[in-house]
């Protein structure tokens, strides 16, 4: 059985899969290492500090040839996560333990796994300004080396807060099937299709995701001074518990 390695100086930055014992991880771990042989890097496993699964020995065992090391979560966390390439974690166990993790957001990136590990073929790409586009395309940058890669980079017109403010003041908000609009500036990652609907960014990548059928849904977010996901980031909170594609968050500023 692999043991909790303490934190060491000096290690090369990886992935790092978060569990909690439920045996569907393993799905998980497997989608960690398909993305640590795009990027390089090495897997490391994690236990969070929540509730544990009856299956956590069993699923340390069989991971045992994707995961180099286990570490405590309360190491990965003292060292800012410095030796943290990104976050990969089950949509089940997301769901039950979000709150716990989403701090990390503001250090590395956090990939939401909710279909079996595959390559991606297919990227849905949210972007609220040209700012954010160049932040997630440096994040996407080995994906696009993949021949066939299809990727989409969509831009909401209306901003989050507008439905909310409506509907406060008693106006009614109606939401239906947007039409497209040009999108707004040049596209930075090569070979994609840009797409602009006058809607929230909530009903937009609904809409596209439903369309598309993306592999994986890309989602940059800005530091916000309200602490509770939900109201500081609500587009990430509910599409990454929700949507049955894998989902990318990625820390932009």
């Amino acid at each position: 059985m692999t043991g909790v390695i303490p934190h060491r100086a000096g290690r090369q930055p990886g992935l790092v899969t978060l569990v909690r014992g439920d045996v569907r991880e393993l799905d998980t771990i497997g989608t960690a290492a398909l993305l640590a042989g795009e990027v390089r890097a090495p897997v490391m496993g994690c236990v969070l500090p929540v509730r544990q699964g009856a299956a956590l020995e069993l699923l340390r065992t069989l991971a045992a040839d994707c995961v180099g090391r286990w570490a405590a979560w309360a190491d990965v966390t003292a060292s800012s996560f410095e030796e943290v390439r990104g976050l990969v974690i089950s949509g089940h166990t997301w769901r039950a333990a979000a709150r716990h993790v989403w701090p990390a957001l503001e250090r590395c990136p956090v990939y939401v796994q909710h279909r079996r590990p595959a390559p991606h073929h297919s990227v849905l790409v949210a972007v609220d300004s040209p700012r954010t586009q160049v932040a997630l395309a440096r994040r996407l940058e080995p994906l696009m080396e993949r021949p066939g890669m299809r990727i989409t980079v969509a831009f909401a017109s209306v901003p989050s807060w507008a439905c909310s403010l409506a509907a406060a003041l008693g106006y009614p908000v109606f939401v239906q099937r947007p039409p497209e609009e040009r999108f707004p500036w040049p596209l930075t990652l090569r070979g994609a299709v840009g797409v602009s609907l006058p809607t929230t960014p909530l009903w937009a990548i609904r809409t596209l995701a439903d369309d598309l059928r993306p592999d994986l849904v890309v989602l940059g977010l800005h530091r916000h001074r309200i602490r509770e996901p939900w109201l500081a980031h609500p587009t990430a909170w509910h599409l990454s518990r929700e949507l049955r594609t894998d989902v990318l968050i990625c820390p932009v500023g």
